[in-house]
C-alpha cells in the first residue's frame, strides 16, 4: 500500500436503503473521523470505486450502503485494495446489509444480515437510565 505511516485517508460512501438513513450516519462518521485526524472524501455514489489508484491511497473505507446492488467494475477495486492492506469499517446494516449478492463481500466483511431476530414489528421497551448521556439529551419528549 502506498499510504504513509502519518497518512489517514478514509472514504466514506453512503446510499442505498434510506430507512437507516446513510447521509446523516456519514455525517456522524465525517465528524468523528475528522475529530481523529482523517482526511475524509465522502461519496453518494459507488462508482468512485472504479478509481483503484485513489482506493491504493486509502487507509480506512467506510460503506454505509444497506442493501442495494453493487456492479463487478465497482466491488472488484474495493476487493484487491482491501486485500492489499486498506482498512474497513461500517456498522449495522451499512456494511452488512450491502449487495447482498456479492459473496466476496459478505467474506470481506465477515457476515450478512438474515432478518431480526422475532422479524420485524417485534415490540420492546426501552429504559433510558441516563438522561444526560449525550445519546439521549435530544431524545424525543415522550422517552425523556
Amino acid at each position: 500500500m502506498s499510504v504513509t505511516e502519518n497518512s489517514k485517508r478514509a472514504l466514506i460512501v453512503w446510499g442505498g436503503w434510506p430507512g437507516h438513513l446513510p447521509e446523516q450516519v456519514a455525517e456522524l462518521f465525517t465528524d468523528a473521523l475528522k475529530a481523529h485526524g482523517f482526511e475524509v472524501e465522502v461519496s453518494d455514489t459507488l462508482d468512485v470505486l472504479t478509481n483503484a489508484e485513489k482506493l491504493q491511497k486509502l487507509s480506512l473505507f467506510v460503506p454505509i450502503w444497506s442493501m442495494g446492488a453493487v456492479t463487478s467494475e465497482q466491488i472488484g477495486p474495493l476487493i484487491t485494495a482491501v486485500r492489499g492492506g486498506l482498512g474497513i469499517a461500517g456498522c449495522h446494516g451499512g456494511m452488512c446489509d450491502s449487495f447482498r449478492n456479492e459473496t466476496e463481500y459478505q467474506f470481506m466483511t465477515g457476515g450478512q444480515f438474515v432478518a431480526h431476530p422475532g422479524n420485524d414489528g417485534t415490540e420492546f421497551t426501552v429504559r433510558i437510565t441516563n438522561r444526560d448521556h449525550f445519546i439521549t439529551q435530544e431524545s424525543p419528549p415522550e422517552l425523556r
